[in-house]
């Protein structure tokens, strides 16, 4: 597609949505000129960015990625949430536990009918048993603000290996959920969990008391209404 056409359908579902260059921005965690650039080509949006243009304008998440070359354009066909995805694309349930930066107690409990809705993601990042849900919470900020989601994976094996220094999702036996960077404890039987935010104190915590434990793959930035 000519670059002048798909910068034209995008203004266009812009102003459908009666948004603006800035407030769009501020829905995905961007920047007025790297909206601006997008827009106009001279970006490219890449698999990690895209979930988040795609919900917040009903656009087809291959359509965005390829520029207009491939998928559906928004002024044709069937719309986004009722459309078929592309083949490497999926659609990652959202499912409404909060994953708290701390370890202060948790909302809601996991259950099927809190999946809430779905959200596209690359099958390069993204595979089937794979969810998204919301961070909630300032300890892991700037990297995981609140209000944003995050596409996790469960690992099962977590107790044979567990990489360190990366961030994961953890389900302690009480049933409280929260986002560390999980790292080597003082003792073989524990980890040591740090935040993002240096305001926040590190915790250690025994291995015994996980129950479940889930990778954190990517990160989608809302705005907090």
């Amino acid at each position: 597609m000519e670059m002048e056409k798909f910068s034209e359908i995008l203004k266009n579902r812009i102003k459908e949505k009666k948004m603006t260059q800035r407030s769009l921005a501020a829905v995905v965690g961007s920047t007025p000129p790297q909206v601006n650039n997008i827009i106009k080509g001279r970006e490219r949006l890449g698999a990690k960015n895209t979930p988040a243009w795609a919900d917040a304008l009903g656009i087809d998440p291959l359509w965005l990625m390829t520029q207009g070359e491939q998928g559906t354009p928004p002024d044709e066909g069937a719309p986004l949430d009722t459309a078929q995805p592309p083949e490497d694309i999926i659609l990652v349930p959202v499912i409404n536990l909060d994953m708290r930066g701390g370890l202060q107690p948790n909302d809601v409990v996991d259950a099927p009918e809190y999946i809430t809705e779905t959200m596209p993601f690359s099958r390069s990042i993204a595979s089937d048993g794979d969810v998204v849900a919301p961070v909630y919470g300032d300890s892991m900020a700037p990297r995981y603000p609140s209000g944003s989601h995050i596409l996790i994976r469960p690992l099962p094996m977590w107790r044979e290996w567990l990489e360190l220094g990366l961030s994961y999702v953890l389900e302690l036996n009480d049933w409280r959920r929260t986002i560390k960077i999980v790292r080597k404890g003082t003792r073989e039987d524990t980890y040591r969990l740090e935040s993002y935010n240096v305001d926040y104190d590190t915790t250690e915590i025994p291995k015994a008391i996980i129950a479940h434990v889930w990778q954190v793959l990517a990160c989608v930035k809302r705005e907090v209404m």
